[in-house]
C-alpha cells in the first residue's frame, strides 16, 4: 500500500527515443493546478439555486393550501348560518362564496 501511494504521488517517466520524458495523468494534472474549482462552484450554484427554488415553492403551495381551506371553512360557517335560519335553499355551495372587498 505505501508502494502504491509512493508511486502514485511521484512522477511517471517512459523512455522513448533514448530520452526520458517524465509525465503525469490529467486527472493529476487538474487536480494539483485546481483547474477543475470553476467546475465544483457551478455545481455548488446549481445546488443552491435548486434549493432555493424547491423551498419558495413549498412554501407558496403551503400558502395556497391554507388559503383554500380557509376559504373552504368560511364557506362552511355561511352555509350553516343560512341553515339556523331556514335560509337554505338546498344549492349547496355554487351561489356560496367568499367575496374580497
Amino acid at each position: 500500500l505505501e508502494e502504491r501511494i509512493r508511486k502514485k504521488s511521484s512522477a511517471r517517466d517512459s523512455t522513448f527515443g533514448g530520452q526520458k520524458i517524465f509525465w503525469n495523468y490529467r486527472s493529476e494534472v487538474v487536480d494539483k493546478l485546481g483547474l477543475d474549482d470553476k467546475h465544483k462552484n457551478i455545481g455548488i450554484a446549481y445546488a443552491v439555486i435548486i434549493v432555493l427554488g424547491f423551498t419558495a415553492f413549498v412554501y407558496v403551495k403551503s400558502e395556497v393550501i391554507l388559503n383554500r381551506k380557509e376559504e373552504m371553512e368560511e364557506r362552511h360557517r355561511i352555509k350553516r348560518e343560512l341553515k339556523m335560519r331556514g335560509e337554505n335553499d338546498n344549492s349547496g355551495n355554487k351561489k356560496l362564496a367568499v367575496a374580497d372587498s
